[in-house]
């Protein structure tokens, strides 16, 4: 009888192992999503989920071999899990299907961050977005924006100013990627979302002389901006990423604006925390955005504003670049 239970619990034991982690779409959410479909998005997401926490219980790399997803999205989690691990919270998740302009989302997924190092800075309980294409093949796999409130501000959108849902969901989920292009050290993403004669204005925070008085130091001798072009800045950035081995971006209090002379025109305005191995600073970024080819919009215009100066005072966001400081033809 002994010899029964124990092999009755190990075959429990196997089970429980086989099963991995389980993705369901709640009920009636995928719409008119056919049924094929449907069941190839839960078991590819279901499948990605079991190997994210089986490899991040064994601290071992990903093995993706029975996933199906594209190559850039591979390319792009490897990068992510090159500084931290993930495990699964819940064995079975059960979330909306959200329908945008390429496929399909299941957002809210949550997971446990587990640094590599103490280089991490972000929370360690987040949730990730997973993004498939009309097929059910998945072809993104990245952390959601921090706050809850960040994600209403896009999506809810009081103002009224972003035209439609569909929109709204485009702007999230190209500011997320954004965000994780820096994460990822992703240099030739974060150069293909920038146009070509894209505007990059850089604000540099000068160190006030302790000689001299501070009724000597001008605003303008407190922060000095730096105007460069794509190549330039992306150069610079690619020596930034060799030099420190963890990005860690932060983005919140995000705000969005639809321009009033061109409705594919978007600004974006949030706080950046930025931690790195070498530096860390806290700035205003705006982000003015070209939708116009929803599949790839671009970048035009890209600022950073210190959200500290060196008097003391804090940097209002009525203070930062807007839409309205730029020409838009």
């Amino acid at each position: 009888m002994l010899k029964l239970i124990t092999t009755m619990a190990l075959w429990a034991l196997c089970q429980a192992t086989i099963a991995g982690i389980n993705f369901k779409f709640t009920p009636g959410s995928t719409g008119e999503v056919s049924p094929s479909v449907k069941a190839t998005m839960e078991r590819n997401i279901s499948a990605l989920l079991t190997e994210i926490d089986n490899a991040g219980k064994a601290r071992r790399n990903l093995n993706l071999a029975g996933v199906s997803i594209d190559g850039v999205a591979i390319r792009r989690l490897n990068a992510l899990w090159e500084s931290v691990y993930m495990t699964c919270n819940f064995p079975n998740n059960v979330k909306d299907c959200l329908h945008d302009v390429h496929g399909y989302q299941a957002r809210n997924i949550f997971v446990t961050m587990i640094p590599r190092d103490n280089s991490y800075a972000q929370d360690r309980q987040r949730a990730l977005t997973i993004s498939l294409d009309r097929t059910g093949r998945i072809t993104g796999v990245r952390p959601a924006l921090e706050s809850q409130t960040d994600v209403n501000a896009i999506m809810n959108d009081p103002s009224g100013q972003v035209v439609n849902e569909r929109r709204r969901k485009e702007i999230l989920k190209w500011v997320e990627d954004f965000r994780s292009y820096y994460n990822e050290k992703d240099t030739a993403s974060i150069k293909m979302i920038f146009s070509p004669d894209a505007l990059i204005i850089t604000a540099t925070v000068m160190q006030i002389d302790p000689q001299k008085s501070e009724m000597q130091m001008t605003p303008e001798a407190k922060v000095r901006y730096t105007v460069q072009d794509r190549d330039r800045y992306i150069r610079k950035l690619g020596r930034c990423f060799q030099r420190n081995e963890v990005i860690d971006v932060k983005f919140e209090h995000i705000s969005v604006a639809m321009s009033g002379s061109n409705p594919e025109i978007y600004g974006v305005k949030l706080k950046q925390t930025w931690n790195s191995s070498t530096y860390n600073d806290v700035g205003w970024l705006f982000l003015l955005w070209d939708f116009h080819n929803p599949d790839k919009p671009q970048i035009h215009v890209r600022t950073w504003q210190p959200y500290n100066l060196p008097d003391g005072r804090t940097v209002s966001e009525d203070e930062v670049f807007s839409l309205g400081d730029f020409i838009i033809n």
